[in-house]
Formats: structure tokens, sequence, C-alpha cells
């Protein structure tokens, strides 16, 4: 039932969202609260289609989505009007692919989601969203083609594509998975295949990046450790040294390059890279028990943190034309609420305790270091201290440099309420892990 009430409301949401936007929010809110009940009940695709199975995890991580779009809802204006439409149709394929218990159909549902991502960027108003949007599409395409060769390959060595009884020996077997993660690499932003993404999300509407980057990304690193991870565990010494070699140059050389920018946009989708790294740590380590706790946590509290940054962004590039550092000096003073909602989401990325970006990077480092990994961990910790000093930089502009202007900025009612929905999974998931945990026990 949830698949059917999001894919219908994106189905609907058109008719409205032209001549008045208020009704076509409402409708994906409501479409949002309600499949949040069936998924509560148990009557999603699982429940008809023995393609599909669901667990704590599971629920848990989309609730989460489910509550992250329906905030982006709320924050959305006019102008990204169409984004409404397509975050239905991305909410019900990623409760799919989420849910999918089967190789060929998460194929296919990986590259679903890409095609209504082509779309979600296509929202072009001048040459640099022209730009970041050709990119994507560019990087998003030849991403396609690599893991439908690498599944070519694969579909030749097992006769059954049920995760549980998929075969992963052999030699070809092995080259087809090695083929498929440079494909899949692409699509989570990991180094040298990154580049696409600190140009697409920095020049793309802010709106369309916070999902892109924030909420495909989180139920990406879902849904590939739990395709992945029979592979993962077949193949341990390959394993970790893939995942860690590419963890640690994706997480060194991304903030290393955040360090350089001027444009805010560009420091955010470089740390977002960056993070993408750390993430990569569980993967290293899926031989720990910790692992899927690890990619778990760190997707949650991704989601909430990225989304909530370029969603601000987003307010301030609109109503102020803020672009670059110099033009957020002073915005604790221009605007207080936008400056105190932005400064602790940054907080969060920058992993302060208290905050879910700090659990997530305590999780995942401690799922290293359960499997052995100490050395990786040990560089991540010092690209985390590395990574604070370009979210603090931001914070000393907001807070302790004077504003060139007095032009007030407000935000909008829907926007404080998204931001706030926001707000409280960053805060929430910071204090309380044993959710999580006990969501993953199983597994």
């Amino acid at each position: 039932m949830s698949f059917i009430i999001l894919i219908a409301a994106g189905l609907l949401v058109p008719v409205f969202y032209k001549s008045n936007i208020f009704i076509a929010k409402l409708i994906a809110v409501l479409a949002f609260i309600a499949s949040a009940y069936f998924v509560y009940t148990n009557q999603s695709l699982s429940s008809v289609f023995p393609l599909f199975v669901t667990d704590s995890a599971t629920k848990l991580i989309e609730y989460v989505l489910l509550a992250t779009l329906a905030a982006v809802s709320l924050s959305l204006t006019g102008f990204e009007r169409p984004l409404i439409a397509q975050m239905l149709f991305i909410a019900g394929l990623s409760l799919a692919i989420l849910e999918t218990d089967n190789f060929f159909v998460f194929i296919v549902l990986f590259e679903s989601i890409a095609i209504v991502s082509y779309i979600l960027v296509a929202n072009i108003r001048n040459f640099y969203n022209a730009e970041g949007a050709v990119k994507a599409f560019i990087a998003g395409a030849v991403a396609s083609g690599i893991i439908l060769l690498g599944f070519a390959f694969f579909s030749f060595t097992t006769e059954s594509f049920t995760y549980s009884q998929m075969s992963v020996n052999g030699k070809f077997t092995l080259i087809a998975v090695a083929i498929m993660l440079a494909g899949v690499f692409y699509k989570l932003t990991i180094v040298p295949m990154h580049a696409w993404a600190a140009d697409t999300y920095s020049q793309v509407n802010h709106a369309a990046a916070a999902i892109l980057s924030g909420v495909i990304k989180s139920v990406m690193l879902i849904a590939i450790f739990k395709a992945f991870y029979k592979f993962m565990i077949a193949y341990p010494l390959a394993t970790v040294l893939i995942f860690s070699f590419f963890a640690i140059i994706t997480m060194t050389l991304a903030n290393f390059m955040a360090l350089w920018q001027k444009r805010i946009s560009k420091i955010l989708a470089y740390s977002s890279i960056a993070h993408s790294g750390y993430a990569l740590i569980p993967f290293a380590a899926a031989a720990s028990v910790y692992s899927y706790a690890g990619v778990l946590y760190y997707a949650i509290a991704y989601i909430f943190m990225q989304t909530s940054v370029f969603l601000i962004l987003n307010d301030l590039r609109r109503e102020g034309g803020v672009k670059f550092l110099e033009d957020i000096k002073g915005l604790g003073i221009k605007a207080p609420v936008h400056a105190f909602l932005f400064t602790v989401q940054l907080f969060s990325l920058a992993g302060i305790p208290l905050l879910a970006g700090f659990m997530s990077k305590a999780v995942a480092f401690y799922s290293g270091v359960d499997a052995g990994l100490w050395p990786i961990v040990l560089i991540a910790v010092l690209n985390s201290a590395l990574a604070v000093a370009y979210y603090a930089w931001i914070v000393k502009h907001i807070y302790f440099d004077k504003p060139v202007n007095n032009v007030k900025l407000s935000i909008t009612p829907g926007s404080l309420i998204g931001q706030l929905i926001l707000l409280a999974g960053t805060i929430y998931f910071g204090i309380f892990a044993s959710g999580v945990f006990n969501a993953t026990i199983s597994m």
C-alpha cells in the first residue's frame, strides 16, 4: 500500500502544483504520513510480493526517509514545485529498493532511481544549472553502463538472484563484482569517480542537491550494503583492501579540496564526498557484527544533516543571494534562525558530541576497530579533525564577522517546520542509539 500511495500521489500532485502549491504540498505530506502508517502495519511490498522482505532496520530507515521527504516538501516554494512529484516517485522507489531481497530487482530499482534523479536536476534556469545537470546525466549514464556490464557477467555465474541463494564463488564472480562496484562508486561519489558530484551538487538547485546528496545517497548506502553483503563476506581480503583504499583516498582528498573552496555549496559538496569515505569503513569491516549498524547509523545521520544544510543554503540563496563565504558574514545578526539551524547541522557534520553526526562516526569507526582495521580508523579520525577546520571557518563568518549589509532574512513557516523536523532527528539520534542497534541485531 505504501508504494501504491506514493506513486499515485506522485501522479496526482502535478495536477495541483501549478495552480495551488499548498494543496500539492498537503497531498505529498499526507502521502508520506499514510505510507509511514502502512510501513508500521507491515502493509508494504513485502506483504504482497515474495521478492521483497522487511525487518526492523528497513522499517527504521523508511520512517527516517519519509519524515525527511515530508520536511523537504514543507520547505519548498513555487520555484521548486516540480520537485514535489519527483520526491514522491523517489520515495516509492526507495521503499522498494530498501525492501528488495533480489539482486535483479535491486539493479532495476537502482537504475530507476537514477532516471528520476536525472529529472530531479533538470529544473534548469541558467547556464550553471545546465552544466551541473549535464555532468550528473553523463556520469550517471557511464555508471549505469558499467553496472549493467558487471551484472551481465554475474548473471552467467549464478542460478538465483535471491540474496541468500546467490552463488558468490569463482573468479568470474569476483570480476563481475569488481566491475559493478566501479559503477556503484560513481553513484556514491567515491574518489576518483567523484568529480561530477562536486560540480553537480554546487550548481543545480540546492533543494534538488539536498535530495540528491542527502536522501538518495543515504538510501543507496543501505541498499548497496544489503545487496553486496554476501560478496563482501565471501571475499574478506579483497573487501578490506578495496573499501579501505577507497575510503582513505576519498575522505582525505575531499577534505583537502573543501579547505580551499570559497563557494559554500562547493564546500558542502566536497564535505559530502568526504562523508562517503567515512561511510565506506563499515563496508570494509563487513566481517564485524557492528558493520550493518555502522552503515545504518551513518545513513540516518547523514540524511538529516546533509538535507538540512542544503535546504538552508537554498533559503539563503533565494532570499539573500548567498553564494560565497563573504555573503554569510554576520548571518547570526541578519538571519538568526537560519544561522542557528545551519550551525547545529554543521557541528553534526563535523562530529560534535550529542549530535547524530558524532554517533554515526563513532559506530562506523567502532565497526572498523572491531574488525581490526584500526589504522584506517586512525586516518578517519585525523580526517574528521581536519574537516572541523572548514566547518568552523563557516561558523566564524556567521557569528564573528560584521555583516556586509543590514538586510534581514526571514524564514517561512513551512521551511521552519521542515528544519525543526530535521533538527529533531539530528538531536534524537545523537543521544539515543539503542534503536539503531536493536534494529540491526538480526543481521
